[in-house]
């Protein structure tokens, strides 16, 4: 069958050349003869001037006359043909050799070339493309057999072998001796790959390895998403270039492959059996090779279970190979792992700022070196969703996800995270060089961010450091701060580590000798006590104690770091500015070219402030001697002191919530983001769009946050949208808002997006926004004190604005870009009603003036439970009023929300409940 299909194959060829030729050496030999025998020659011999001509053609039309006139067209016509063949035939020559491998470049040329010159074209180009399928020699068949032919073909086996593939390759191999190995090699890896010769067509390909040249369609669905080495694609079945590689499915009787080295005579491979290991093990990918999805799909048929788990492993590496470590130039280098503390350190950060704030109080900032931190954290620690076809939004690669939040690490190796019990090695570790304490501040920095992970639990690892080197390495931080604890000298770190040690031999004891059935064990007593690591300068006076602690380092119990002076059997590291480590000591092949984090002083203040804010303290607090020290999660307030008690006032009536309501939409459409993200259109009373993916309602919510517009650029950088895909990413965006907001408003001639070159903004005459509302009447209610007549006036413009305020910005969305602004319109929110509480407990209000500020505040109370300044107006303003239970429900509310975050009221929001307590005797004896 094979031999008639590529007889057929040559025939068609040769007919399609003998027709060609034919028909061009009839225009160009045939018409010439037929003009001659007709006419001959048209131009009249007896004409000799341009005068004569003229008088012939002056004389009246005969019929010789007309024939000469259409010789002389005729001839005219042919040398016109003659010319364009001539240009055609230099043409094809010149680009013989684009043709040999590209005939889609004949088509083309056709294509461009006009009316007059396709005839031409088409003449020349046919009979040279079927000259060269003629002349293309054949570089495989299914024919040859031969090992020294089979040899020279292009295949390669490139999916991994089983051992009971191998084996069961072996019995058929020795079953049937006369028969080629290669067919069961072929049968149980379910495809080959070709490589693409001079010449080659996919007609040719599945004739020579499928048995049917039509079967040529499978090998191109199978290949034309396949990337290959020169980044170009199988876009076209006509273009095949040579180099590329084909995956190609093996049919029920494939050709033999190339036999291999080890094979090549049957005496070879009688007397080398093959590796163990090679056999075992499945070859992996290189990384530049991305295989095609129908590769896929074959290979998941032919593949054992241990094969298919290997490859979704290397899948997974893959997709998750993102950056380790996050740079921030010559501030320093830090890991994902601790850029994840500090991200759960800023959002306790925003509670402490938020919680005792008074409203004319400047709000703090976070530095930038924080917050990009925040980012790369946040984007790591997003779930990992599958390749979505239809996804509107394409983000871009996230760095890896970061360790568990117990784990610390110390540096990055071959763009993979180093962690502390590198350190714990016995004998100790000393650090030397310009960059040692730049390193050694990023790892103490590291330990303290790992521990606002596990928040509100215990740290599972934690640090002893001398206060003097704490002071040199981290200033302003208390002498017991979460993880870090700071001794008067080395003696007493030692002491620290010893009892260490000697809680974890009391732990392990308990282990061994349980005295309690499993099932009443205590969990809190199975987490303790956790890693130690011993900070110090090797002292000569205390370098006896250090190298008896080094000697009992353990990983996950015990690390002993020294600075500037090596301990005797310590490992020696030089860490150079950048963090480059040179380790001459130790072992080469362990972690070769680890890179250590560090950060310089500056950056350092920078995250202390932070993880400070994040329990509500304030750096340099431990530098006054004189004030007595509280513990670090019961910080006073100094507001609490200098705040005047109001008096007591009349009794009003009882306060009712805050009606929330809907206020008359003007505009076809308006959009809500304090709060939930909704869509409500004019003349629906249920909300719009609520199938909307949710990358459309954060991009509706970053434009409504920017009223005046935002560039593409800044989109796509507060978006995390993939650089090369911003510009089809946003048009998906614009066309999904279009499709939802069209279908609910009937509206088709204006766009709700509008777009003034690379700036994107909301229609001001067709949006309208709950933010824009709210922005403006606190404005108006806060413009001054000349504006409103009286306080009344004053209560009701800014129970205007808070009717606007449902929620926070973008209330339940994790947009990381959102928190700054969240707390910017929380702090106005709150401080608008804080003005007007003060107000009222300063000045002798009266009670219907309380009871209109008191359900703002409730109304506040129940978005923001965790805001202890606005909890304690409201309850001051409650006693005030003789609502003493009233005032302990907010009180209680405070306290349970707080201590889900494991914070505590504050002293002197606790103050307030016992002054203010009802004394019973006292009541009945009036």
């Amino acid at each position: 069958m094979t031999h008639h299909s590529a007889l057929r194959e040559r025939l068609t060829a040769a007919l399609t050349v003998l027709c060609t030729l034919t028909l061009t050496l009839a225009l160009l030999a045939g018409m010439p003869y037929l003009l001659w025998q007709a006419t001959g020659v048209p131009w009249p011999d007896h004409i000799s001037s341009w005068h004569e001509l003229g008088e012939r053609l002056a004389e009246p039309l005969s019929d010789p006359l007309v024939l000469d006139l259409l010789a002389v067209v005729g001839w005219v016509c042919w040398a016109a043909f003659a010319y364009t063949v001539l240009r055609e035939v230099c043409w094809y020559t010149a680009h013989l050799p684009q043709l040999l491998h590209d005939r889609r470049a004949h088509n083309d040329h056709v294509a461009a070339v006009s009316v007059k010159s396709s005839l031409a074209a088409l003449c020349i180009g046919t009979l040279v493309i079927a000259l060269l399928s003629l002349w293309r020699p054949s570089t495989a068949t299914a024919q040859q057999v031969s090992p020294a032919d089979a040899a020279r073909a292009p295949v390669a086996v490139t999916a991994p072998l089983t051992p009971s593939a191998q084996k069961a390759m072996a019995t058929a191999v020795a079953s049937h001796p006369g028969r080629p190995g290669q067919d069961a090699s072929a049968a149980a890896v379910g495809h080959i790959e070709y490589t693409v010769q001079e010449g080659d067509t996919l007609w040719d390909i599945a004739h020579t390895y499928l048995g049917d040249a039509l079967k040529w369609p499978r090998i191109y669905a199978l290949n034309k998403d396949r990337v290959q080495r020169d980044g170009d694609q199988l876009t076209d079945p006509d273009r095949l270039r040579p180099g590329w590689q084909l995956t190609i499915p093996a049919a029920h009787q494939p050709p033999a492959p190339p036999p291999s080295a080890d094979r090549a005579s049957p005496a070879a491979s009688q007397t080398a059996p093959p590796s163990p290991s090679a056999s075992a093990m499945p070859a992996r990918p290189a990384p530049d090779r991305k295989p095609a999805a129908g590769q896929h799909l074959d290979r998941a048929h032919s593949l054992s279970q241990p094969d298919r788990e290997f490859d979704a492993t290397v899948g997974r590496t893959d997709r998750e190979s993102g950056p380790a470590a996050i740079g921030f130039g010559e501030a320093g280098l830090i890991g994902i792992t601790g850029a994840a503390g500090l991200l759960a350190a800023r959002r306790y950060w925003y509670v402490h700022q938020r919680r005792l704030r008074r409203p004319d109080d400047e709000a703090p900032a976070l530095s930038p070196l924080v917050d990009k931190a925040a980012q790369a954290a946040h984007a790591a620690t997003q779930p990992r969703r599958p390749h979505d076809p239809e996804a509107l939004v394409t983000r871009r690669h996230p760095p890896q996800q970061p360790r568990s939040a117990d784990t610390v690490t110390i540096g990055v190796d071959d763009n993979t995270e180093v962690p502390l019990d590198i350190l714990a090695t016995t004998g100790g570790c000393t650090w030397t060089g310009p960059g040692a304490e730049d390193a050694a501040r990023a790892l103490l920095t590291g330990i303290l961010t790992a521990a606002e992970r596990q928040r509100p639990g215990p740290p599972r690892v934690s640090a002893v450091v001398p206060a003097e080197l704490a002071a040199r390495l981290l200033p302003g931080l208390p002498a017991e701060f979460t993880a870090l604890t700071q001794t008067t000298d080395t003696a007493h770190a030692v002491q620290v580590a010893e009892h260490h040690l000697i809680a974890h031999a009391r732990a392990q004891h308990e282990r061994d000798t349980p005295t309690t059935p499993p099932e009443a064990a205590d969990p809190a007593d199975e987490a303790a006590p956790g890693t130690l690591l011993l900070l110090a300068t090797a002292e000569r006076a205390y370098l006896g104690q250090l190298q008896a602690m080094a000697a009992r380092s353990r990983p996950g119990i015990l690390a002993v770091l020294t600075l500037d002076t090596p301990l005797p059997d310590a490992e020696h590291w030089h860490i150079a500015t950048d963090g480059t480590t040179n380790r001459p000591s130790t072992h080469p092949q362990q972690h070769p070219g680890l890179k250590l984090f560090h950060l310089t002083p500056d950056a350092s203040r920078e995250v202390t402030q932070v993880l400070l804010g994040a329990h509500g303290q304030r750096p340099n607090l431990r530098i006054l001697p004189t004030q007595s020290t509280p513990p670090h999660d019961k910080q006073p307030d100094a507001a609490a002191t200098s705040e005047p008690e109001p008096e007591e006032e009349a009794d009003p009536s009882g306060p009712h919530p805050t009606s929330t309501f809907r206020p008359a939409q003007a505009k076809p459409v308006r959009l809500h983001v304090l709060g939930p993200i909704t869509l409500f259109a004019r003349g629906h009373a249920e909300p719009i769009g609520t199938n909307l993916r949710p990358e459309v309602h954060e991009f509706l919510a970053l434009l409504a946050a920017h009223p005046t517009g935002l560039l593409a650029t800044d989109i796509a950088d507060k978006l995390h949208l993939e650089p090369d895909n911003v510009q089809g990413t946003l048009k998906n965006l614009r066309r999904a808002v279009r499709r939802a907001l069209r279908a609910a408003t009937g509206i088709t001639a204006q766009e709700f997006i509008l777009r003034q070159g690379e700036l994107h903004k909301l229609h001001p005459e067709l949006v309208e926004t709950d933010l824009v509302d709210f922005t403006c009447a606190l404005k108006h209610a806060l413009s001054g004190n000349g504006v409103h007549d009286s306080e009344n006036d004053a209560v009701s413009a800014v129970r205007e604005a808070l009717s606007h305020y449902r929620g926070p910005f973008a209330q339940s969305g994790d947009y990381l870009w959102a928190d700054a602004l969240r707390e910017h319109f929380t702090t106005q929110a709150t401080d608008a009603a804080l003005r007007l509480a003060h107000q009222a407990e300063r000045a002798a209000a009266d009670p219907q003036q309380r009871d209109a500020i008191l359900p703002l505040l409730e109304h506040l109370g129940s978005i923001h439970p965790d805001h202890e300044r606005l909890a304690q107006h409201t309850i001051r303003l409650y006693q005030a009023a003789g609502r003493h239970d009233a005032a302990r429900h907010a009180y209680a509310r405070l306290e349970r929300h707080l201590g889900e975050l494991g914070l505590e009221p504050d002293p002197a929001t606790r103050a307030l409940l016992a002054s203010r307590a009802p004394h019973p005797q006292r009541t009945r004896s009036r």
